[in-house]
């Protein structure tokens, strides 16, 4: 009963002091990590389609930005943000948007990397094939070369999410009052129950990044990122290793079926 007791405070990890007060707790790391991916998707695309441009005026702010923001910390874009937007705008920013605002600065630089990638994954023959039809070269790049390289950035894409939603954590250092600040509040109000709050907050993390690497993996699954073979558990790809597995165990000993590379063309 005793341990039990330890883990009483669980609305208050999950929803923070909602619904006396502001929403807070697990639930702002979800928001926070959603409204950040999703307002910087777009200008990560733009970002990451603009630095492959040929020309200068284009190229080289894009690379200036996305090198700046991926050479910081993320603890110091949110310094920044949670000082400096107040003299910018003229007026006081909440302290929930300076910490989304900063999230999206720092995930759009690293989405823009992922977005070149991609693009640059697809052989150049994809385009000019649908450029030899009469396509102009938006049409080929809605049509042919973005969803060919969607299916090959989204695994990044989804590693990214779950790291970003891991640092929303950090965003309690300008008194955000997410999963790692109500541990910490119930740490210091209450010693007895620290280890209980900490277990409490890694639970929580543990939980949600979790679940979006399943979901993501039977996303993948049905777009068809990887063929039937890749998204057995047990499987393997022997063949791409420096010494493969009949070599290091011997000509005359059997080979694990599981194992084998696969025949097909």
């Amino acid at each position: 009963m005793d341990l039990i007791e330890q883990f009483s405070n669980f609305n208050f990890y999950l929803l923070g002091p909602y619904p006396r007060g502001d929403i807070g707790g697990l639930m702002l790391n979800i928001i926070m990590a959603f409204l950040a991916i999703g307002i910087s998707f777009s200008f990560g695309i733009i970002l990451g389609y603009s630095r492959l441009s040929c020309r200068p005026y284009i190229k080289f702010p894009c690379i200036a930005y996305i090198e700046l923001v991926r050479s910081t910390p993320l603890i110091m874009i949110i310094f920044w943000f949670y000082f400096f937007l107040p003299y910018i705008f003229g007026r006081n920013i909440t302290i929930f948007w300076s910490a989304v605002i900063s999230l999206c600065v720092y995930a759009a630089a690293y989405q823009a990397e992922i977005v070149r990638a991609g693009i640059m994954a697809v052989p150049r023959g994809q385009l000019e094939a649908a450029l030899s039809t009469g396509m102009s070269r938006y049409g080929a790049m809605r049509h042919v070369i973005l969803p060919q390289a969607f299916k090959m950035m989204l695994p990044s894409f989804v590693s990214f999410f779950v790291s970003l939603f891991k640092d929303t954590s950090i965003t309690y250092i300008i008194g955000v009052i997410e999963l790692t600040q109500t541990g910490i509040i119930i740490s210091q109000r209450q010693p007895d129950r620290m280890l209980a709050a900490y277990v409490s907050m890694a639970i929580g993390f543990w939980v949600v990044c979790f679940t979006m690497s399943r979901l993501a993996r039977r996303l993948e699954k049905r777009i068809g990122v990887f063929d039937l073979e890749s998204i057995r558990p047990e499987a393997c790809r022997d063949e791409f290793m420096l010494l493969p597995r009949k070599k290091r165990m011997g000509e005359g000993m059997e080979e694990n079926p599981s194992c084998a590379p696969s025949d097909q063309s």
